[in-house]
């Protein structure tokens, strides 16, 4: 579950090139219109589940209207200090085809990305967002492909794969001017098929879903740069994959999305779809991955979610709740959430929070440590629906 697409057009009539700041900083997009259906003649929708075929399905799927590749992960450095790190490249269709032009600037596609980065021992949090047409070499996806290996960028920040072969070893690349990350991802673990055998349905319209998967643990090691500070770091991160033409039903308002990755080798996804009058919606869901790599798929009946402590922005647009108590008493969970850092807040073409998390609770009565990533939408306050 990952955040905003109609915000891709209103970026791409004003900034056709990646590197410019977001018009929309303010934040006032909201989640329903981003994500509903609209005029979706011409592209596929999520109806089934799935027939993967990997490592093709790493790439691009162009026939639907919207898709991602997210990363997020918890990191430290040689000194024990801690850091977080985000990186999204968004692929969004502005038409279901297109007639040849000769133009080289010519897309059918765009491609935004958002990278973040936390120092929590500094307090710092760090963003920056970049939007490119898929055209001209300044953004796209390739492969994997016989000959090709799977690569998606927009301008400099880039994901690349050593090789033709899979997704792994990938290399991680974004360099601001007060903050940077080289990192390398290997060793995943399984790919995790989220909802119905990989159809995550968000409501009861048929097509009003998306194909996801997670890779839910990857072993991490490279540099991160925080100011004028670079580090050596280790790590694990998490990996969110979706494609769809439309997902959100009238009166979805946003959702709360957990990543959670625990000691004792265990994974927990959760994500809250909230609704106008306050209420949970019942197509909420997640799945918990047990240590020998056994799936189990949550449905809101089975987990207790309740928010805490809020931290309010500087403008007090929105209220995010950086503290929760999650529980799911049939797996014997009983878990307190709490960001690292409050204030991780993205202000980009469409608000909304990411941040990383610790967790600390119990299982089955034994104590559990963890942590992971966190993501809010939908709070700014004066958000159309």
């Amino acid at each position: 579950m990952n955040t905003s697409w109609a915000a891709l057009v209103l970026a791409a009539v004003l900034f056709p090139a990646c590197g410019g700041e977001p018009a929309a900083s303010g934040g006032s997009l909201g989640v329903f219109e981003a994500l509903s259906g609209g005029d979706v003649s011409g592209y596929r929708r999520a109806v089934e589940p799935p027939q993967w075929s990997f490592p093709r399905d790493h790439g691009a799927h162009p026939e639907f209207r919207t898709e991602w590749w997210y990363w997020t992960g918890n990191l430290r450095g040689e000194d024990g200090a801690e850091y977080g790190f985000q990186l999204v490249f968004f692929q969004q269709a502005v038409a279901s085809a297109m007639e040849p032009r000769s133009s080289a600037m010519a897309a059918r596609h765009l491609v935004l990305a958002h990278a973040a980065l936390t120092d929590v021992r500094a307090g710092a949090y760090r963003h920056a967002e970049r939007l490119a047409r898929a055209a001209g070499g300044l953004a796209g996806v390739a492969g994997p492909a016989p000959g090709v290996p799977f690569r998606v960028h927009c301008e400099d920040w880039s994901a690349n794969a050593a090789d033709d072969t899979g997704l792994f070893p990938l290399r991680l690349r974004v360099a601001e001017r007060d903050f940077a990350f080289d990192l390398e991802l290997d060793q995943p673990e399984p790919v995790v098929a989220q909802g119905e055998r990989g159809l995550s349905r968000k409501g009861g319209e048929p097509g009003n879903a998306s194909v996801y998967y997670s890779i839910p643990r990857m072993r991490v090691q490279g540099t991160v740069r925080s100011g004028a500070r670079s580090a050596a770091v280790r790590g694990s991160a998490w990996l969110d994959r979706e494609w769809s033409t439309s997902s959100l039903a009238e009166g979805q308002v946003g959702w709360d999305w957990f990543s959670l990755q625990f000691e004792g080798g265990e994974e927990l996804m959760w994500y809250q779809l909230r609704r106008e009058d306050g209420s949970v919606d019942p197509w909420s869901k997640g799945s918990f991955v047990h240590a020998d790599g056994r799936v189990e798929v949550l449905a809101p009946a089975q987990v207790r979610l309740a928010p805490g402590r809020r931290w309010l922005p500087d403008d007090r647009a929105a209220g995010y709740p950086v503290q929760w108590e999650l529980q799911v008493p049939h797996l014997g969970l009983d878990l307190r959430i709490e960001a690292k850092v409050d204030h991780q807040e993205l202000r980009t073409v469409v608000r909304y929070w990411e941040g990383c998390v610790r967790v600390q609770g119990t299982r089955e009565g034994q104590p559990l440590g963890g942590e992971g990533y966190l993501e809010m939408t939908g709070y700014v306050e004066g958000a159309r629906r």
